[in-house]
């Protein structure tokens, strides 16, 4: 093994702070009026919205702004893309899909960002969070033909 090649360790110098607990990350640093935001997320695999009713949660304390798809697309904030381009084998760049920043018109997976709440602090945000309704008609595996009369879902086959 050589003193400088593969297999070598490595001496990190920001370990002792971190296992000692004087580290410090994004979520330490306090700036005067900072706001905070917190994400709405579905709860469903798959479903169309049909709507969402922020009205209640914008009047909830300490609440500067919520953000649905229609507001960040109205404001023409474009989606969240690729961290590097990508070339292919002719030089072109690589075709991108869209990545928005929140769904708009129907949710693709659990955890799908469907608003984003600004507040004073992170438990104002939670709590109008809990306060936006989204209207989720008909989610992936809660339609009747797929259930029995008692409500449980019929086995697949």
């Amino acid at each position: 093994m050589t003193e400088d090649g593969i297999g070598v360790p490595l001496r990190r110098r920001e370990d002792r702070r971190f296992l000692t607990g004087r580290g410090r990350y994004v979520h330490d640093i306090m700036l005067p009026q900072q706001l905070h935001a917190v994400f709405l997320r579905s709860p469903h695999a798959h479903a169309e919205i049909a709507a969402i009713d922020k009205a209640e949660a914008l009047a909830s304390p300490g609440v500067e702004a919520i953000f649905t798809a229609e507001d960040v697309t109205a404001d023409k904030l474009n989606g969240v893309p690729c961290a590097w381009g990508i070339a292919g084998k002719d030089g072109r760049p690589m075709k991108e899909p869209p990545h928005p920043l929140l769904a708009r018109g129907k949710v693709r997976h659990v955890g799908d960002p469907v608003a984003i709440v600004i507040a004073h602090s992170v438990e104002a945000a939670r709590t109008a969070a809990e306060l936006i309704r989204v209207e989720y008609p008909h989610p992936a595996g809660s339609h009747r033909s797929q259930r029995g009369d008692d409500g449980r879902r019929a086995p697949a086959l």
